[in-house]
C-alpha cells in the first residue's frame, strides 16, 4: 500500500464512489437531492442564493449568500424559507449549517438556528459555529 498526496477529479471522484458504496450498504440509499434557492435581478445575474442538500432525513445547507446591497431587506430569510421548505419536501426534518465568528451567526439565530457546537480557528483568535434547526 502506498499512501501519498493525490489531486484530480478523479481521485475525488473515486473516494467519492467508495463512500456512495459504503452508505448504500449500511442505510439502503447513498442519492442526496440538491436544494439551491437564487435571488436574480431583473438582468438574470445571481445575486445571492443558497445551496444544500436532502441526505437522509437532513437539509445540509454548505453556502449561504446575498450580495451586500441586498442585505437587510429580507432577501436572506427568504432564500432560507424557501430552502427549508424545499428541504421538508424532500423528507428532511432538520436543517443543519455552519457559520464562522465573523458571518452571520446572529442571523441564523434570528430563524431559529441554534448552536449545537463550535470549534475554535484561526489560533483561538475567531470560532466556528454548528447550528441546526428542526423543520
Amino acid at each position: 500500500m502506498k499512501i501519498a498526496r493525490d489531486y484530480g477529479e478523479e481521485v475525488a471522484k473515486a473516494i467519492d464512489e467508495g463512500l456512495s458504496s459504503f452508505n448504500r450498504k449500511a442505510v439502503g440509499t447513498s442519492d442526496s437531492t440538491p436544494v439551491n434557492v437564487t435571488v436574480r435581478d431583473d438582468d438574470g445575474a445571481i445575486k445571492g442564493g443558497v445551496v444544500g442538500r436532502v441526505f437522509l432525513d437532513s437539509l445540509y445547507i454548505s453556502t449561504v449568500w446575498i450580495d451586500d446591497t441586498l442585505r437587510g431587506q429580507g432577501h436572506g430569510k427568504a432564500m432560507m424559507e424557501l430552502a427549508e421548505r424545499e428541504g421538508r419536501g424532500n423528507g428532511a426534518t432538520i436543517a443543519w449549517l455552519n457559520t464562522l465568528s465573523w458571518q452571520a451567526r446572529p442571523f441564523y439565530e434570528s430563524l431559529g438556528y441554534r448552536c449545537f457546537g463550535e470549534m475554535p480557528i484561526l489560533g483561538g483568535r475567531q470560532r466556528r459555529y454548528f447550528m441546526m434547526k428542526e423543520l
